[in-house]
Parts: C-alpha cells; sequence; structure tokens
C-alpha cells in the first residue's frame, strides 16, 4: 500500500484470468527489470485497461506486474488481449460477492491480529450483498505475509478476474509504520481493508482519468480508506471506510436492483 495515491472512488473496465494456483504463488519483484525495460506491448495493454503508465509505476514480477506500488495483475490477464469485451466494471460478479472467503495465514503477530478488521471494515456496510467470510482452508483470498524482499510498502492486493475477486493479499511486517514504530494491529486492519478493496474493484486516484467514477462520489474523497501512501495518515488512522466508500459499496453490490455487479 505504500504508494497509495489519493484516491477516488473508481473501478475500471478489465479483463483477468486467474488460476487457483496464484493465491500461493510467490510473486517477488525483479528490481533488475525497469519500467522502461517493460515492453510497448505491455504498456500499451496495460492503458488499455484503465492506467495511465506516464503517471504511475509498473514493476515486472513472478507471473505478472505489479501496477501502482500494491495492485498485482497477472500474466495471464496481459494474455487476454479482449478488454474491450470484459465488463464495464470489474467488480466480482453478485452472486460471488456474498461469499467470498477469505483465509488468514498471516499468524500470531500485530497483522494477524488486525485481520478482523481489515474484512469488518467492509462487512459492517450494510445494503450489500457483499460478504468476507473467514475460513480456515480453501479461500478465495488468500492474506499471508510476504516473503524476504518479495514487495515494497505495507501490502499488496490482486484485481479481479472476470468476475472472480482477485486471490491474494500480501503484508509485509518488515515495513514500519508512519511515526518509525511497529505497526499496530489497528493500523493493519485499516491496511488490510484497503488492499481487499483492490481485491473487490478499486483503484487508486490517479487512475480515475482512465477509470470509470461510481455514480454519486465524488472525484476526490479525502477520507477514503483506498487514499494512499502520499496521504498514509488518512488510511492508518481511519474509524471506518468513509461516507463514499460507503456509497460506492452500495452501488457496486447493492442488494437492491440498481447494483452495479452482474
Amino acid at each position: 500500500m505504500k504508494t497509495i495515491k489519493l484516491a477516488m472512488l473508481v473501478v475500471i473496465a478489465i479483463g483477468m484470468t486467474r488460476c487457483s494456483s496464484d493465491v500461493e504463488n510467490d510473486i517477488q519483484q525483479d528490481t533488475t527489470i525497469t519500467q522502461e525495460d517493460i515492453s510497448p506491448e505491455i504498456l500499451s495493454k496495460l492503458q488499455r485497461m484503465g492506467f495511465d503508465t506516464d503517471k504511475t509505476s509498473v514493476a515486472s514480477a513472478k507471473g505478472g506486474y505489479i501496477v501502482d506500488g500494491d495492485i498485482f495483475i497477472t500474466e495471464e490477464t496481459l494474455k487476454e488481449n479482449n478488454f474491450q469485451k470484459q465488463a464495464f466494471y470489474t467488480i466480482v460478479d453478485c452472486n460471488r460477492a456474498g461469499n467470498i472467503r477469505i483465509q488468514n495465514a498471516l499468524g500470531n503477530n500485530a497483522a494477524g491480529r488486525g485481520f478482523q478488521r481489515g474484512i469488518d471494515l467492509w462487512n459492517r456496510v450494510n445494503r450489500t450483498t457483499l460478504r468476507l467470510i473467514p475460513v480456515n482452508n480453501n479461500p478465495d483470498i488468500l492474506v499471508r505475509l510476504s516473503n524476504p524482499g518479495e514487495i515494497g510498502g505495507w501490502g499488496l492486493g490482486e484485481f479481479p478476474t472476470n468476475g472472480v475477486e482477485g486471490g491474494l493479499i500480501i503484508l509485509n511486517l518488515n515495513e514500519p509504520s508512519i511515526d518509525g514504530d511497529a505497526v499496530t494491529a489497528r493500523e493493519w486492519g485499516n491496511i488490510l481493508a484497503h488492499e481487499i478493496g483492490h481485491n473487490i474493484g478499486f483503484l487508486h486516484a490517479e487512475q480515475g482519468f482512465f477509470g470509470t467514477q461510481i455514480p454519486g462520489t465524488p472525484n476526490v474523497d479525502p477520507n477514503s480508506i483506498m487514499t494512499s501512501g502520499s496521504n498514509p495518515n488518512v488510511v492508518f488512522n481511519a474509524n471506518n471506510v468513509s461516507n463514499f466508500d460507503i456509497r460506492a459499496v452500495r452501488r457496486m453490490y447493492s442488494n437492491r436492483n440498481n447494483r452495479l455487479c452482474n
């Protein structure tokens, strides 16, 4: 999450394919490859997916690319090459959204103790079909610790794939809090909520120029849980997701007929 930048509530039209084994993969970033080394074809595909590659970072990683600091996009996604045919919003299918199984593989540490808070911040928004259900095995989303050097910053989430939630969230215990101390359980809960936002379809603000703003939300929400590392105080100190986060997720996953999920 380190580079999560000031966010507007947006999701974009993207096609992704996620294999079930992806949730266990090491996605170690390849630091020998710079953004200048990434092929124009890959950058063009990312732009077609909605990312302004002139304004955001793109890093090569095992199995895909890390975009905007904490969003993982698989190679399989980029091989699809049918972005124009995808759903208008990249969110989880309605029938899946009500039963997203999420596993805490963080262990007995501050991040593990913050796990429940992270899912509660979304689950307690009423009038939605979205439900994150803790499980001990066979998860739809695996939340684990990063391997040494695997990611920079506090965390990383994986985007949805053709109506399927992103299958992986990684948290980095080696990253200190904004005051230089260890990140607390409460702060990890907020960070996890941010990364879950990516797994269910939320972007960072810089990409909103190409993305699709959720109806009824502002261009900029300074209190959003999706606010990024350029102003981490917002996420670290949040008591809840913001009012506009609530409005957005209700519009995306409403339990009424006007929802955006299919």
